[in-house]
C-alpha cells in the first residue's frame, strides 16, 4: 500500500474516531429545568424528549391549567438547554472534521497532497 493510501486511510479512521465520539457524546446529554417557584422540574435528553417530570409541593397549590402552563414552559426551558449544549457540541465537531479535511495527505516520495477544495479556497483568496 502506498504511503497517500495510508494518509488517506489515517484520515479515514480519524473521521471515523470523531463521529462516533460525537455520537456517544450526543446520546449523554441531558438538561434539566426547575421553575422558579420550585413547583415543576423537567428533564430532558438530547432531542429535547422529556425524560423525567418532578412536581414539588408547590404544584399542589396551582390550579389545572397554570400548573400545564407551569409543565410546558419548563420542558420547554429544559429543551433549550439541551439544545445549547448539542449546538456547542455539533460546532466542536464541525471545527474538527473541518481540520481534518485541510490536513494535508504524504505521498511515498515525501510530496505534500493537498485537498482540491483547500486549493480552490486558497485561489479563491488570491483572486479575492
Amino acid at each position: 500500500m502506498t504511503s497517500l493510501a495510508q494518509s488517506v486511510i489515517a484520515r479515514a479512521l480519524k473521521q471515523r474516531d470523531l463521529l462516533q465520539s460525537m455520537t456517544e457524546q450526543s446520546k449523554t446529554i441531558t438538561a434539566r429545568v426547575t421553575s422558579r417557584d420550585r413547583a415543576v422540574s423537567a428533564e430532558v435528553d438530547g432531542l429535547g424528549q422529556l425524560t423525567g417530570l418532578w412536581l414539588g409541593p408547590p404544584a399542589t397549590r396551582l390550579d389545572p391549567d397554570a400548573l400545564a402552563t407551569l409543565i410546558v414552559d419548563t420542558a420547554q426551558a429544559a429543551a433549550r438547554v439541551a439544545a445549547e449544549r448539542y449546538s456547542f457540541l455539533l460546532k466542536e465537531f464541525t471545527e474538527r472534521m473541518a481540520e481534518l479535511q485541510k490536513a494535508p495527505l504524504v505521498r511515498s516520495d515525501g510530496t505534500i497532497v493537498e485537498p482540491e477544495y483547500r486549493r480552490e479556497c486558497a485561489e479563491e483568496r488570491a483572486r479575492g
